[in-house]
C-alpha cells in the first residue's frame, strides 16, 4: 500500500440507450453523452498522478470504451446506491489509504476539487463535495465503517445534507469542499454547454457530441401496423437520431399504439403528407428534419452523410438515392423495379421516398409543405432551391416495391412522367386523381 496515493472510482452505468441520462434527452443522443461523459471524465483523471483509476459500474462495457478509458472494471453489486458504495470503496481501500467516490456526470470537474479532496484527507477522515440540486458530487475517505451510507435519501435535494450529517454522527471529522454542479436535466446540459463554450472548462469528447447537429425524424403513417414496428427499430440502431415523431393521418389499425410502445413522440394531424409531415415538424426540436416514409429503410451510416453533406454552408437540404425492394421472394419483374430509382439518381428537386431532408430553419423559412394533395415533396424542393443547394448523397434507402407490385407499368410512369406534367402547369389535383394510394 502506497502512503501517498489514492483510488478514484467513477461510478456509472454502461452507456446503453435507453438505459441512461434518460432525461437529457432521447435515447440514442442521452446514450452518446453518457459515453462522452466517460471518456472526458478518465481522460481527466489520468492526468492526477496519485490516483489509481477504477469505474465501478453495473454490467460489462463495450471493448472499445473499455480501451479508451485505460481503468479497472469493477462491478457495484445489489443494493441501492449506498450500499453500492459502501461496497465499492471498501474494497478500493483494501489497497489504498484514501478512496474517492464520484459520479461520471460532472464532465469538467476542475482536477483542483480533487487536489482539495487528497489533502483534506490528510488529516481529515473525509471530504464531500455538494452539487447545486441538493446531492454531492464527490466522497473521499479514509475508512468506511459499515452501515455508513445505509438508508440515506438518494436523488433527493437533501441527500448532502443527510450524508454530511450522518458522516458526522458516525464521528468522522468531515471537510466540506466547494461545490459544483452535476448534469441531471436539460438546463444543467445548457450551463454545461456555456462553460466549455467560454473555455472555462474542458470536456473534449461532451463538446463535440453538443456540438454535432442534432436530427429530427419526422415519418408520417396511415394504417401502417405491419411496417411501423420494424421501421421504428431499425431507426433505434441508428447513431444521430435525436427524436422519432410519428404523424398520423387517423389510422384505424394498431399503428399509434405500436409506435407509442416503441418511444416514438405521436402527433396527429388531417390526413395527406404535407399536413401530416408540416404537423410532425413543428413539435420537432432538432437542428435537422429528416422526412421519412415508414417503407423506407435509411443506410447505416445516414447520419454520417447528412453531416457531411450539411457542413457545407451553401447546401440547406438534401435526399438519398433509392434503391426499391421487392417484398416478397424475387419477383419476375424484379429487374423493373430499379426503373423507379432512375428518378433519383438525375433529379435536381427530390422526392418524399428519397429521405429528405433539410435544416430546420430553412424548412421554417420556406413555410413547410405546401398544402397539395400531390407533389408536396417536389414543390417543398423548388422552394428550398431558391435558399441554397440541394445534395443529393451517394448512398440508398431502400424502399418498399409495393406500390409497383400493384400496378408496375402505372407506377413506373407516374414516378418518372408526373414531375414533367406537374411542371408544365398540370394541376396537383389533376395528377392526384390519377395516383392511387397502395398500402
Amino acid at each position: 500500500m502506497t502512503a501517498d496515493r489514492s483510488t478514484i472510482v467513477v461510478f456509472a452505468k454502461p452507456p446503453v440507450a435507453g438505459e441512461v441520462k434518460t432525461r437529457l434527452a432521447p435515447p440514442a443522443r442521452a446514450s452518446a453523452l453518457a459515453r462522452a461523459f466517460l471518456v472526458d471524465t478518465f481522460a481527466a483523471l489520468h492526468s492526477v498522478a496519485w490516483a489509481d483509476l477504477v469505474l465501478a459500474t453495473t454490467a460489462a462495457i463495450d471493448p472499445g470504451l473499455d480501451a479508451e478509458l485505460a481503468a479497472q472494471i469493477w462491478m457495484q453489486g445489489d443494493g441501492d446506491l449506498g450500499a453500492r458504495i459502501e461496497r465499492v470503496l471498501r474494497r478500493a481501500l483494501g489497497s489504498a489509504p484514501r478512496a474517492i467516490a464520484m459520479g461520471a456526470d460532472t464532465p469538467g470537474l476542475p482536477i483542483a476539487a480533487l487536489e482539495h479532496a487528497h489533502e483534506a484527507l490528510r488529516t481529515a477522515d473525509a471530504a464531500i463535495g455538494p452539487t447545486d440540486d441538493g446531492g454531492f458530487y464527490l466522497l473521499a475517505l479514509r475508512a468506511c465503517p459499515e452501515g455508513l451510507l445505509a438508508g440515506l435519501p438518494w436523488s433527493a435535494s437533501d441527500t448532502f445534507a443527510a450524508t454530511l450529517a450522518r458522516l458526522r454522527e458516525r464521528g468522522l471529522t468531515t471537510v466540506v469542499l466547494d461545490a459544483w454542479f452535476d448534469i441531471d436535466r436539460p438546463a444543467d446540459l445548457e450551463r454545461l454547454r456555456g462553460l466549455l463554450a467560454a473555455h472555462k472548462i474542458n470536456a473534449p469528447a461532451t463538446w463535440r457530441v453538443l456540438n454535432t447537429p442534432t436530427i429530427s425524424v419526422v415519418m408520417p403513417v396511415l394504417d401502417e401496423e405491419r411496417r411501423i414496428g420494424a421501421a421504428l427499430a431499425d431507426l433505434a440502431t441508428l447513431d444521430g437520431v435525436h427524436e422519432v415523431i410519428v404523424a398520423d393521418g387517423g389510422s384505424t389499425d394498431r399503428t399509434v399504439e405500436i409506435a407509442r410502445a416503441a418511444g416514438a413522440r405521436i402527433v396527429t394531424a388531417p390526413r395527406g403528407r404535407g399536413p401530416q409531415l408540416n404537423a410532425g415538424a413543428a413539435v420537432a426540436v432538432g437542428d435537422i428534419l429528416l422526412f421519412l416514409h415508414a417503407d423506407t429503410t435509411l443506410p447505416s451510416d445516414a447520419a454520417r452523410h447528412i453531416g457531411r453533406a450539411l457542413a457545407r454552408p451553401e447546401v440547406i437540404a438534401g435526399a438519398f438515392r433509392t434503391w426499391t425492394i421487392a417484398d416478397e421472394p424475387r419477383p419476375w419483374f424484379a429487374p423493373l423495379l430499379h426503373l423507379a430509382d432512375l428518378r433519383s439518381r438525375i433529379t435536381r428537386y427530390p422526392y418524399g421516398d428519397q429521405a429528405m431532408f433539410v435544416r430546420t430553419s430553412a424548412f421554417r423559412a420556406a413555410g413547410g409543405f405546401p398544402d397539395l394533395p400531390l407533389m408536396e415533396d417536389l414543390e417543398l424542393s423548388r422552394r428550398l432551391s431558391k435558399q441554397g443547394r440541394i445534395h443529393t448523397c451517394a448512398a440508398s434507402v431502400r424502399v418498399s416495391g409495393r406500390r409497383f407490385v400493384a400496378r408496375p407499368i402505372v407506377y413506373t410512369a407516374l414516378v418518372n412522367i408526373f414531375p414533367l406534367l406537374y411542371r408544365a402547369g398540370v394541376s396537383p389535383h389533376a395528377l392526384a386523381r390519377l395516383y392511387r394510394q397502395v398500402r
